[in-house]
C-alpha cells in the first residue's frame, strides 16, 4: 500500500509543479543550450600530494618540446590509418613513441580473437564491485596485449 502511495505521489508531482509555475522545466527565463562562459587563463596545476612527482616529471619533458614537438603530441596523425582509430605523432627525438588509442565499449574495436565483454549496464545491474573489477581488468588486459596504449571507452 505504501508503494501505491508513493508512486501516486510522484506521478502528481508534474501538477504541483504546473499549477505554481515554479517548475524548472517551464521557466520563462530559461535558454536552450546555455553554456558556462570560458574561464581565461587556465587554472594552473599544482602537482600536490600524490602528483608531485609525476607533475615534475612532466614538467621536464614539456620543458624540452619545441612547438612543433607540442603540436605534434597533441594533434592526431590519422583516423584509422592503422590498427588503432587514433595516434597522436612521435617524438623520435626524446624517445616518445606514438600512442596508438582504440575505443569501444565492449572491447578492443577492428581487431581479431578479441572478446566481446558484457555491456557496461548489464555490469552495473549486478551491483558486484568484483565484476566490474574483473571486467575492466580483462578489458585493460586485453587491450595492452593487443598493442594498445590507450583505451578510450567506458570500463
Amino acid at each position: 500500500m505504501g508503494f501505491i502511495r508513493s508512486t501516486a505521489a510522484l506521478a502528481a508531482l508534474p501538477l504541483v509543479f504546473g499549477q505554481n509555475g515554479s517548475s524548472p522545466f517551464n521557466n520563462p527565463g530559461a535558454v536552450s543550450f546555455q553554456t558556462s562562459p570560458p574561464k581565461y587563463p587556465s587554472p594552473w596545476g599544482e602537482g600536490l600530494g600524490d602528483w608531485a612527482d609525476a607533475y615534475s616529471q612532466a614538467e621536464a619533458f614539456v620543458s624540452k618540446l619545441t612547438l612543433l614537438e607540442k603540436v605534434n603530441l597533441t594533434t592526431g596523425v590519422g583516423w584509422e590509418g592503422e590498427k588503432c582509430v587514433g595516434n597522436n605523432g612521435a617524438i623520435p627525438r626524446l624517445g616518445f613513441k606514438a600512442l596508438c588509442m582504440q575505443d569501444s565499449p565492449l572491447g578492443v574495436r577492428f581487431a581479431d580473437f578479441v572478446s566481446a565483454f558484457p555491456a557496461q549496464l548489464s555490469v552495473a545491474s549486478t551491483w558486484s564491485r568484483d565484476l566490474f573489477y574483473q571486467r575492466g581488468n580483462a578489458m585493460g588486459s586485453e587491450h595492452r596485449d593487443k598493442g594498445v596504449d590507450v583505451q578510450l571507452g567506458p570500463v
